[in-house]
C-alpha cells in the first residue's frame, strides 16, 4: 500500500463470483441512482448524489479477482475542486479461500486530496457496513454515509 490510496476489506461467506456480483449492485449498496452499465471490461457508469455525481470506467477486470473503476469525470459541490477524484482509480481484489472471500477495496490516490479524510469514512462506512450487510442480510444502506 502506498501513501495515497484508501484500502479496507471485510471477509464474507460466499463465493468470488458472487462477490463479483454483489459489487457490481451498486445501486444496493453504495448509491440508488446509477446509470449505465456496471459489470464488464470498458462498462461506462454514472452514480448520482444530488448535484454530485461521479462518473467511471471498468478499465480493467479479472473475473472473480480484480475490478478496476477508472474516475473519468465528477462534480463534487461540496468540494474545493469539484474535479478532484478525476483520474483517480477504485480497485476491487477478491480472493476465496476455505469457504470464505476476502473483498479488498482501494480508492488510489484519494489520501493526498482535500476530501481524504471525508470521503475515507464515507468509504469504509459503505464497504464494511452497506456492502457488508447487502452480502450478510440481504440489503445494504445506499445512499447512507
Amino acid at each position: 500500500m502506498t501513501n495515497t490510496e484508501f484500502s479496507c476489506s471485510i471477509a464474507v461467506s460466499i463465493t468470488p463470483a458472487e462477490a463479483f456480483e454483489m459489487i457490481s449492485s451498486i445501486s444496493a449498496w453504495w448509491v440508488k441512482d446509477v446509470e449505465g452499465k456496471t459489470k464488464h471490461l470498458n462498462d461506462e457508469f454514472t452514480v448520482h448524489f444530488g448535484t454530485t455525481w461521479v462518473a467511471f470506467k471498468i478499465k480493467e477486470l479479472n473475473p472473480f479477482k480484480k475490478i478496476v473503476w477508472e474516475i473519468t469525470d465528477c462534480n463534487l459541490p461540496w468540494n474545493s475542486d469539484l474535479k478532484e477524484w478525476n483520474g483517480t482509480h477504485i480497485v476491487w481484489e477478491v480472493s476465496g479461500d476455505n469457504g470464505l472471500t476476502k473483498i479488498c477495496f482501494s480508492h488510489i490516490g484519494l489520501s493526498v486530496l482535500d476530501c481524504g479524510d471525508q470521503c475515507m469514512n464515507s468509504w469504509g462506512g459503505y464497504i464494511k457496513q452497506s456492502l457488508y450487510k447487502l452480502i450478510t442480510e440481504g440489503k445494504g444502506l445506499p445512499n447512507k454515509f
